[in-house]
């Protein structure tokens, strides 16, 4: 139904663009579409009709120099002598035309059916009188009886051949007028399909009209109202709006609003709790019973005379320290990063010397790309005092690392005593949310720095046995500008 207009440009009774939108589009589809498609169906059909009578007229027209030359032809050579009358083609040839008749007889039309089927029973006159023939051959009889039979055959045959020109004649007559027919409608069909194409532009302005209207004012307030919220105006909230699709968009706007001051809080708190983490692990660094061992293992070489040892020792926790406060950068190269594993790796070896061995494969090419801080060091502190020093004899902490596909994966693995695979989910339940506690401050902070910094959603994975624990890390790679 086409819907009626209001003097504003509105659509009397319309509730949504997408309603408008559908009224005008079916109007447009009655308008074109429906008319175009019953054009051609009729165009469609007339042709159909002008090529069945123009077949049918073509069979018919064949058929008549077969019926009056050929088979009076054949009757002749027979009659003169040339061939016997088994010989002859004259029954084969009937035939054909009867059964050429019989076929075309149910689709001629009802006009011209009746020269159809008086000349098919003048057919079997003729067979009749080829009959006669054949019988007067048999029997005997003199050629000029023959001859007198011949010329009844051609009579007949010739009387077909005027009933098949007088068919074909009536045929061609009703092939013009369908032709005219579907001339006389083409010429209609396209004055129609002119208006139609008209009645549609028409129609079509008149409803761009409509929705731009509907939407134009909505929208502007919309502007007005995504402007201010640029502005920094989070109480502004945007007016309710009668078009149905702009109302559900008014209403995420202003529940986006809503939440925006409740994010920032959200990202005030986890800045917050990103800096606690750091603190702690920087705390983690500075344990005063990690400072206090190895001044004591630094003091126990320096009484033993072992120079070398002792400025080995220094030097390396100078760097660990050093390193580890970074003049506050968060980011430094995966060179420093070594760096500051290596002292903290050099100062334990001397430590643990009898029982800590450790070696770490990281490809030299990888050492300018830049990486969060402090995320090896606590990993390694793990492997030693949750892994090495529960083994029996000496143990190896490896640390690797390659790049992949735009990753740099990074993994520390000890051959020390492994978790439990209880022990193993509860590590990973507390790296996964149920806090530190369960998974340890150290691997715990190492997990969310990298979740928060990398703003990815996995940290660290972990994978235990029997035969030691590997944890690694995946991070994008970050060149060093």
């Amino acid at each position: 139904m086409i819907q009626r207009w209001r003097k504003d440009g509105r659509y009397a009774g319309a509730s949504s663009i997408s309603a408008r939108l559908r009224s005008a589009f079916t109007v447009l589809v009655a308008l074109l579409v429906i008319p175009a498609v019953m054009s051609l169906a009729m165009m469609a059909y007339y042709a159909q009709r002008y090529h069945g009578i123009i077949s049918q007229v073509e069979r018919v027209a064949s058929l008549k120099p077969v019926v009056e030359e050929t088979i009076p032809d054949e009757v002749w050579s027979v009659v003169a002598g040339r061939q016997s009358f088994g010989e002859g083609q004259q029954y084969l040839l009937a035939n054909e035309v009867r059964r050429e008749l019989d076929q075309l007889t149910p689709s001629a039309q009802q006009i011209n059916l009746k020269e159809l089927i008086v000349a098919r029973r003048t057919m079997d006159t003729l067979v009749d009188k080829i009959d006669v023939i054949g019988q007067q051959i048999q029997a005997g009889e003199p050629v000029s009886k023959n001859e007198e039979a011949l010329e009844e055959v051609r009579s007949v045959a010739a009387l077909v051949g005027e009933m098949l020109e007088t068919y074909v004649d009536a045929e061609i007559a009703v092939a013009a007028q369908t032709s005219e027919q579907l001339h006389r409608m083409v010429i209609a069909l396209l004055w129609a399909l002119v208006l139609l194409l008209g009645a549609a532009l028409v129609f079509s302005a008149l409803a761009r009209k409509s929705v731009g209207l509907a939407i134009h004012r909505p929208i502007q307030e919309l502007e007005k109202f995504a402007a201010s919220l640029a502005g920094g105006d989070l109480g502004v909230r945007a007016p309710d709006s009668q078009v149905e699709e702009l109302r559900e968009l008014t209403s995420s706007l202003n529940s986006m609003a809503s939440r925006l001051q409740s994010l920032i809080d959200v990202n005030r708190r986890e800045q917050e709790n990103l800096k606690k983490a750091e603190l702690r692990t920087l705390q983690a660094q500075i344990a005063p019973h990690f400072l206090y061992n190895t001044l004591d293992a630094i003091v126990w070489l320096a009484e033993a005379h072992r120079t070398d040892e002792v400025i080995h020792i220094t030097r390396a926790l100078s760097d660990f320290y050093r390193i580890s406060l970074s003049q506050g950068k968060d980011w430094i190269p995966l060179s420093e990063e070594v760096k500051h594993l290596t002292g903290y790796l050099t100062i334990q070896k001397i430590r643990y010397r009898d029982i800590l061995d450790y070696r770490i494969d990281i490809p030299e090419s990888l050492y300018g790309e830049q990486i969060l801080k402090l995320l090896l060091q606590p990993l390694v502190e793990n492997a030693i005092y949750h892994g090495i020093k529960h083994r029996r004899g000496r143990g190896l902490v490896t640390v690797t690392g390659r790049e992949a596909d735009g990753q740099l994966w990074l993994s520390v693995r000890d051959d020390g005593a492994g978790m439990t695979p209880e022990r193993l989910r509860e590590v990973r339940q507390g790296l996964g949310g149920a806090g530190e506690g369960a998974a340890g401050y150290g691997l715990y902070n190492v997990n969310q720095r990298i979740k928060l910094y990398y703003n990815q959603a996995q940290g660290i994975e972990i994978h235990s046995n029997q035969s030691g624990t590997t944890i690694s890390l995946h991070v994008p790679v970050r060149r060093t500008e």
